[in-house]
């Protein structure tokens, strides 16, 4: 087999964005995993696995996303090797960022470069999404979406899949801030509602369509006023401590709005990238959790492009 090793940066996303839950995400320009491969003669083998939390990340292909999705893809294109794979975290588990998404769209994305791109984007991505749900219990493609297609991402439809990607504003500056501690997307989507209100549903619509126009128009102002959600945060807001604080001090800094990133921990800002604000909400936010006795990393950063090779 092959001594070459093939190399995949698969970055960080925020899903849900206010009132699109499972269905609206966006790549990230950084932080990345960063994800390595090469042939062997059959089976998926874990060598390395570093980065922030990788002492809780299975070495087991059979519980790893990467080597999960990663064998979906081989399976699809009737493969007759195996991988053996490394893998290094940039991107903590429990983070709220698409840590796990991150994994699966960077193992599917490695697989589908093995297999010379025999499957096309929306095949790699539900190869993905069949990790996401074997790792969380729940099948969602809103991290492994923008993941893979770079972007902002609209998930019309899972059955049958349709996703939409749209080229988000140049200038719509990202801020992330992650404190430490960690939350589950499985203990997340436990707290959520079964059932949601006409009324809330009506809000939801509104804002959801109008932060689609703001993305394809490059309306700041109506991304920072439709990102709103009604159901899902303020069911998860018990689970990040401090993050009504950290939401109003990030908007006090100059951020056109301010919420949580996918199940959380991590809070969003969204900001005009033309000023120089990026600095002064990572300052404000990261410290509503220092003044706390708690550590918190931030990232000012960009919509990025998806999974790249290396």
């Amino acid at each position: 087999m092959s001594e070459e090793w093939v190399r995949i940066a698969a970055p960080a996303t925020t899903s849900n964005i206010g009132a699109g839950f499972d269905t609206f995400g966006l790549a990230m320009s950084e932080p990345c995993d960063i994800i390595e491969g090469r042939k062997i003669d059959s089976g998926f083998v874990i060598t390395e696995v570093s980065g922030p939390g990788s002492d809780n990340i299975p070495t087991d292909p059979k519980v790893n996303s990467v080597s999960i999705a990663a064998a979906q893809v081989l399976k699809r294109c009737d493969a007759e090797f195996g991988i053996e794979l490394r893998i290094k975290k940039g991107i903590r588990p429990c983070s709220g960022m698409g840590s796990s998404g991150a994994s699966a769209a960077g193992g599917a994305f490695l697989a589908n470069i093995m297999c010379e791109e025999k499957l096309n984007s929306t095949q790699m991505i539900l190869c993905a999404a069949h990790a996401e749900d074997v790792i969380s219990g729940g099948l969602h493609a809103d991290n492994v979406s923008p993941c893979i297609l770079g972007g902002f991402t609209v998930i019309r439809s899972y059955e049958p899949f349709d996703v939409v990607r749209i080229e988000p504003p140049r200038n719509l500056g990202m801020v992330v801030a992650l404190p430490d501690l960690m939350v589950a997307t499985s203990d997340a989507r436990k707290v959520l509602p079964r059932e949601v209100s006409v009324r809330d549903l009506v809000f939801h619509v509104g804002n959801a369509s109008t932060l689609v126009y703001g993305m394809m128009t490059g309306d700041l102002k109506a991304i920072g006023r439709s990102v709103k959600d009604a159901v899902f945060e303020p069911a998860r807001t018990k689970l990040v401590p401090h993050l009504k604080e950290a939401e109003k001090e990030a908007v006090s800094a100059g951020a056109l709005v301010s919420f949580m990133g996918g199940s959380g921990p991590c809070i969003m800002s969204f900001y005009d990238a033309d000023t120089d604000l990026g600095a002064a909400i990572a300052e404000r936010v990261k410290a509503v959790y220092t003044d706390n006795g708690m550590g918190c990393d931030t990232w000012i950063t960009k919509p990025g492009v998806g999974c790249k090779r290396i």
